[in-house]
């Protein structure tokens, strides 16, 4: 079994050391590695040895737990910066990208690759027991849920759908130039100028959620509605880890929230497509679009329903003003854009998408890294050897680091879209190929990767073509100013947002205008 190094305290200048160097030197006389194998706890012993590395943590008995919580929850940190501080990302990379820690008693299996290890029924759901929050939503049922199949086709069908989304193109750029023209000349915090866009457009797309009487962009401003439509993953995040108690409180405005959208759009949703999402999912409860169906909706519904509706803009809002972070720090792909966006694209992905699909990468709009829990024993297959993995086990994907793994992107680190091109398995990819079930190099839809990725999001076809569209309009038709961008993870925030985001300022262009200068490009602070 590798053995991994231990880092030095903080303030120690010393080197690391190995598990072995850490302990007294008076253990080893008495044979410590022999009697271990009698006395020793067995949350104390590495769980699989000879065959996975295991990283031991800075307290013999709690493991990483004390720590990790310190980081992420005192400090703030990222998960994924905690694994690197900690040694637990080297140790991975050391034993072909999987090691394992201990979180508390607990064990945990770690991961810094894009492969999945095990079949989804081997693992709870995405959001396990938290029905409180999220109510009857299909990433708290598991697999085998009757329910689930229908309910992941009421988003699939239509976020999913690349025919009637690629019908949506003349919509989204209507009413993306209809907020183009109401900022134009105000500079704008750039996070609140990609929120404000997104739940424009998607209020408004006939089919989506046409939410057209009181869209969702009235609601960003309201006193009672505001903080749960801006924050509810960061506040669901703060129940889940007990950051924050009295947040629960705030994640329960989501019924109430979605109860006055549904009655003040009552007459919209009664006449919307019947690909309409919210539509699809009273016809699976098989209740009427109308005040008598509103009424009877149960707060799980409610808050199934209000998490549908909230991750299908806050996903594409927050990946988009990482597109714009990183296109407005670098000026040579920002230049490609702009002619891309006015001139038009060719077949196949455009160097708008691959722009797009390489933010996505790099920023995201999910966590750092995340776990699930095992609920049955599986067998690790793993460099020519096998262990079962017990029921209860934590497998943590490192989701940031996975993404920058250079043995399949050519630049890991770095924002350029020839990173996307490196995947390219024929001259025939398609944005729906590269984020099809099948692929894992960018693990930026699913919690981790599993065999077939049955959980992998449904709307993500949605939101990176909704955000190509969206910067085809932008850059066609304005000068974009950006300035004081901070592209480092901000900290105490559960989604991965810039440390800074900066603003943004649009003018207007003639149509033969030149695009800005390289020289003219704002500088941001790099990671």
């Amino acid at each position: 079994m590798t053995r991994c190094p231990v880092p030095p305290r903080a303030g120690s200048d010393a080197p690391p050391t190995t598990r072995r160097q850490s302990f007294p030197a008076r253990f080893h006389a008495w044979g410590l590695r022999t009697l271990g194998r009698y006395w020793l706890p067995r949350h104390i012993a590495a769980p699989f040895p000879g065959v996975l590395a295991h990283h031991r943590g800075p307290n013999l008995f709690a493991g990483h737990a004390k720590a990790f919580h310190r980081a992420t929850v005192v400090h703030g940190q990222s998960a994924s910066a905690y694994f690197r501080a900690s040694g637990i990302s080297a140790c991975a990379e050391t034993n072909g990208g999987i090691c394992t820690f201990r979180m508390g008693r607990r064990t945990a299996l770690y991961q810094i690759t894009n492969s999945p290890l095990t079949d989804d029924d081997a693992l709870a759901p995405s959001t396990d027991a938290n029905r409180e929050l999220f109510g009857d939503f299909i990433g708290s049922q598991p697999n085998d849920h009757p329910c689930r199949p229908v309910k992941r086709a009421a988003v699939e069908r239509t976020l999913g759908n690349a025919t009637f989304i690629g019908q949506l193109e003349p919509a989204v750029r209507k009413y993306a130039a209809e907020y183009f023209r109401s900022v134009a000349g105000r500079e704008l915090p750039l996070d609140d100028f990609a929120l404000g866009l997104v739940t424009h457009v998607d209020s408004f797309l006939p089919g989506v959620l046409d939410l057209t009487q009181k869209p969702l962009s009235e609601y960003l401003s309201s006193t009672r509605y505001g903080r749960v439509m801006r924050d509810l993953f960061e506040l669901a995040s703060d129940v889940i880890s007990k950051i924050n108690r009295e947040a629960m409180r705030e994640v329960d405005m989501v019924a109430p929230f979605v109860r006055d959208l549904l009655d003040s759009n009552a007459e919209a949703l009664a006449h919307a497509p019947e690909t309409n999402m919210i539509r699809r999912h009273f016809a699976v409860w098989e209740l009427p679009v109308s005040p008598a169906g509103f009424a009877r909706l149960t707060t799980a519904q409610l808050k199934e329903l209000g998490t549908i509706i909230v991750a299908t803009y806050d996903t594409t809002a927050l990946s988009l003003q990482w597109a714009l972070a990183y296109l407005e720090t670098s000026p040579e792909h920002r230049h490609s854009v702009i002619a891309a966006a006015r001139d038009g694209g060719g077949p196949g992905p455009s160097v708008i998408d691959l722009a797009v699909l390489e933010a996505v990468r790099l920023g995201g709009s999910n966590p750092a890294a995340l776990w699930r829990r095992t609920t049955r024993p599986f067998t690790l297959e793993h460099r020519g050897r096998s262990v079962t993995i017990p029921a209860s086990t934590m497998l943590w994907l490192d989701r940031r680091q996975a993404n920058q793994d250079p043995r399949i992107f050519p630049a890991p680190g770095r924002f350029d879209p020839d990173n996307i091109r490196a995947i390219f398995k024929s001259g025939r990819e398609t944005v729906s190929s590269v984020l099809s079930r099948n692929r894992y190099e960018i693990n930026s839809f699913s919690m981790v990767n599993s065999r077939r990725n049955p959980r992998k999001c449904p709307g993500r076809l949605f939101s990176v073509r909704m955000q190509s569209m969206l910067l085809a309009e932008l850059y066609a038709q304005y000068e974009v100013t950006a300035d004081g961008i901070d592209l480092r993870l901000k900290d105490h925030s559960s989604m991965p947002r810039p440390a800074h985001p900066g603003t943004v300022l649009l003018t207007p262009t003639s149509p033969a205008g030149p695009a800005r200068t390289a020289h003219e490009t704002p500088k941001e602070k790099t990671p």
